[in-house]
């Protein structure tokens, strides 16, 4: 399934991506959502002038139907490697699940546009859940959540580089 999900937030661009970095920020973000526990960063790096951000997140929510006879929901974590130019303002990210790997593959584009002192956040790329009968509903379920948790996401942002 291919996705586009577009978020504004209210920060200066420069600021947002210092953020993305900074283990401060994800530890303020504790648990805003109620699908999924406050993110951990792993590791942030600056390497040949990108900056390479690992984040676990971990599913926090319920599991009905015939989903739970296929996966743990205590099982569902996944960390999202970015790779992030910072002079072109793009980037690439991967999800890696820690559990499942053969059932989620997830890869796409982030941009960070600079709009009138905001920041305008798109991640584009392409979802596939690998379960016969229902990876399509699947899919529109990680899809809806990950919509939520940018939101979520873009407002804990714009808090953090505005205190």
């Amino acid at each position: 399934m291919q996705f586009t999900v577009t978020e504004t937030i209210a920060a200066d661009r420069d600021a947002v991506v210092e953020a993305l970095g900074d283990p401060g920020y994800y530890a303020s973000l504790g648990d805003a959502s109620s699908s999924v526990r406050a993110p951990e960063l792993l590791s942030a790096s600056t390497a040949s002038g990108s900056l390479v951000v690992r984040v676990r997140y971990a599913f926090a929510g319920t599991i009905s139907g015939p989903a739970a006879m296929v996966v743990d929901a205590d099982k569902l974590t996944w960390v999202i490697e970015t790779d992030y130019d910072p002079v072109a303002h793009t980037g690439t990210l991967v999800v890696v699940p820690d559990h499942y790997e053969g059932m989620l593959h997830c890869r796409g584009s982030l941009t960070l546009a600079d709009r009138d002192g905001a920041t305008l956040e798109t991640v584009a790329g392409n979802l596939e859940v690998k379960v016969p009968l229902v990876g399509g509903a699947a899919e529109k379920a990680i899809l809806g959540g990950l919509t939520r948790q940018l939101g979520l996401e873009a407002v804990a942002l714009a808090a953090w580089c505005g205190r």
